[in-house]
């Protein structure tokens, strides 16, 4: 009889939404970070602009973060009602 890994079955058996969930509620520090991972995983198309920044190439990323590093102008995200304007101001 072969002896069983610790490894195996997971692949089957992934984290459950609760498993996740959980690993969220006990990874944040405070009540506040909490909602403000909740206010910005809920912002329209916010977390496909993430995943696409997370999917650049190491070398894409860096010219994009010296790009932005060089800019004369910053950025300034605020609420307007029930829009999200983003709008550049000098540094």
């Amino acid at each position: 009889m072969s002896q069983q890994s610790r490894n195996d079955g997971f692949d089957e058996d992934p984290p459950s939404a609760q498993d996740i969930a959980l690993g969220i509620l006990l990874g944040t520090e405070s009540l506040p970070q909490l909602m403000e991972l909740h206010y910005y995983a809920n912002e329209p198309g916010l977390l496909e602009i993430a995943r696409a920044l997370a999917a650049l190439p190491d070398g894409a990323r860096e010219q994009l973060r010296e790009f932005l590093a060089a800019s004369q102008h910053g950025i300034e995200i605020r609420r307007e009602g029930s829009r999200l304007v983003i709008a550049t101001v000098p540094r």
